[in-house]
């Protein structure tokens, strides 16, 4: 993973463990504190797991949140 794609997941994971929003509100806080839009950081975070899905790294951090996240 590149550093943009770690900071990325690893901004998931400290949104949603600060504040324990649904999949949805996360994205959205998310994509306005990065300056995206929410179907933009979608995308990326699709891409993110359809490339890195195997990766140690990107386990690690997807493990911050919730199974039911869809992404």
């Amino acid at each position: 993973m590149d550093p943009r794609q770690k900071e990325l997941l690893t901004g998931m994971g400290n949104c949603y463990e600060a504040c324990g929003e649904g999949f949805e509100r996360t994205v959205e806080m998310v994509a306005g504190n990065r300056g995206r839009t929410p179907e933009d950081v979608k995308r990326a975070l699709v891409g993110i797991r359809e490339r890195y899905g195997n990766d140690a790294d990107y386990r690690e951090l997807r493990a911050r949140l919730p199974a039911s996240f869809p992404c």
